[in-house]
């Protein structure tokens, strides 16, 4: 490893454990350390065939390629960063690049747990699991938290949709994240999220279609996947 990219990788777990307090992880006691912290990031195997019912394979296949380009802007920016810091550089450049890194990096997370939760085989959510009570709990129904979710989806702009959980209470909150890295609840941890950018729908339902995008995307929620992040 080369004396650059010893320098850019140092910084990767800093800003993950950073950005899990904005709500954009799962929950940290979940993540397995890598063995190597200096390790760029590389990006996810999701095998999504010849597509998900409802999100065609196209569609897929470009917001993989999106995904990737996450992966690849986080590495290369922290590299930059960590570079610039090492050199005591403090200036107008230097602050911008961070600025984009929080972007870059919770796009490359966000997606992670996006993806993570989709199947063409997804399970159910379980009535008797905790976090299906506390859903019910909070908002009386699964289908009135549903109904509240799809909003948030839905709002006016670009980013995200979230079911978050205070870690401090177990509250569960819906959530918006506007972009990837704006908006969130400080402290949260993301349960749940759908990617609500034109990018995740429009070639399959336009510009216009956001809401029967979020339909086409419930019956491919693996509750499995979203149970154990609770």
């Amino acid at each position: 490893m080369d004396r650059r990219t010893l320098l850019g990788t140092l910084a990767a777990g800093a800003v993950g454990a950073g950005l899990h307090a904005k709500g954009l992880s799962p929950d940290p006691t979940d993540v397995k350390p890598t063995g190597n912290p200096l390790a760029e990031y590389a990006p996810r195997a999701f095998d999504f065939g010849t597509g998900l019912t409802g999100l065609g394979k196209e569609l897929l296949a470009e917001h993989l390629t999106l995904y990737k380009g996450y992966v690849t802007r986080t590495n290369a920016l922290l590299k930059d960063v960590l570079a610039a810091e090492k050199e005591g550089k403090a200036g107008p450049m230097v602050q911008e690049l961070r600025r984009r890194l929080g972007f870059e990096f919770s796009g490359m997370r966000l997606h992670e747990l996006y993806f993570e939760a989709l199947s063409q085989n997804a399970a159910k959510p379980s009535a008797t699991h905790p976090l299906h009570q506390a859903i019910a709990g909070t908002w009386g129904s699964f289908d009135a938290w549903w109904a509240a979710f799809k909003a948030t989806c839905t709002m006016t702009g670009i980013g995200w949709g979230a079911l978050v959980k205070d870690p401090v209470t177990g509250r569960l909150m819906n959530a918006w994240l506007q972009d990837h890295e704006n908006a969130a609840a400080v402290g949260t941890q993301a349960l749940l999220v759908v990617d609500v950018w034109e990018h995740a729908y429009v070639k399959d339902y336009g510009a216009t279609g956001r809401a029967k995008y979020v339909d086409a995307v419930k019956p491919l929620i693996d509750w499995r996947v979203v149970e154990k992040r609770f």
